[in-house]
């Protein structure tokens, strides 16, 4: 059975171990309390109390994963899909049998498409918290989110290219984002060249081959109704500006055309 003595210490578990159930409360209750032995400093401190089922490891924006306790068959919907064990239907937390998106604990599930942090699931097991493995959020419905284990993650290819998508809303299918991605990206290269609109670098002049990423202007967890989106709703980056672009919205709470003009700016100088 692993000690865990730090926070950190829950991205070595390999799957399959056990963590005792005191131990894990402790790394949780204790990972806030300065000068305790599970503190780490503030960055790592996990937020939540042991008693929930969803409890992050640093604050947003810099979350660095979130750690699931769960019983299977707990809830109506909660509990594996398929006979591998990769996907796993996990619900939100709810007060008084009403659900908010806007709780914290299911926000850090919500936005996990956009920032990337792995979600470290435990299911309960006869001597403690089985590790059952990293995954991501690939579907998030109005009750619950679909998690699949991250080295089996298979991307859907897009059925077809349309001019219009429909995303967000209280059911959208964020394995299909990067699909729809390249869908918008093929419409948009049949009008543009592969530049980016950031630093102007034009990818098939320097590399020989077409290639752009496409950047939600609006990332589609803030949207609270579905709706429609155009090209005009995506920017055409290349990769360095566009990682450069999350790093700016982690970092400061600023509209993408205002991150556009930091990163011009410094390019210039």
């Amino acid at each position: 059975m692993m000690l865990l003595q730090k926070p950190k210490d829950v991205f070595r578990i390999s799957v399959g171990e056990t963590v005792s159930k005191r131990n894990l409360f402790d790394l949780i209750q204790y990972s806030k309390v300065e000068g305790s032995p599970f503190w780490a400093g503030a960055k790592s401190a996990i937020g939540n109390t042991p008693q929930q089922g969803i409890n992050w490891i640093g604050a947003a924006p810099d979350i660095q994963g979130v750690i699931i306790k769960t019983r299977p068959g707990s809830y109506q919907h909660d509990g594996w899909l398929d006979d591998d064990l990769n996907t796993y239907r996990y619900s939100f937390k709810a007060r008084n049998s009403a659900i908010s998106h806007f709780e914290l604990a299911n926000r850090v599930l919500i936005l996990q498409p956009e920032f990337s942090y792995p979600i470290l699931l435990f299911t309960e097991a006869k001597d403690g918290w089985c590790f059952e493995g990293q995954f991501s959020v690939t579907e998030i419905d109005e009750m619950h989110v679909t998690l699949q284990r991250q080295d089996t993650y298979v991307r859907l290819e897009a059925a077809a290219e349309r001019s219009e998508f429909v995303e967000g809303g209280l059911r959208y299918v964020t394995h299909l984002m990067a699909e729809r991605n390249r869908a918008i990206v093929s419409t948009l290269k049949r009008k543009t060249p592969s530049v980016c609109e950031i630093c102007d670098e034009d990818f098939s002049s320097r590399y020989g081959v077409s290639y752009i990423e496409a950047h939600h202007k609006t990332p589609i967890s803030t949207f609270t109704a579905k709706r429609t989106v155009t090209a005009a709703d995506f920017a055409l980056l290349c990769p360095n500006c566009h990682r450069a672009v999350h790093i700016y919205m982690k970092r400061e709470d600023r509209e993408y055309s205002d991150i556009r003009q930091i990163i011009r700016s410094k390019l210039l100088t």
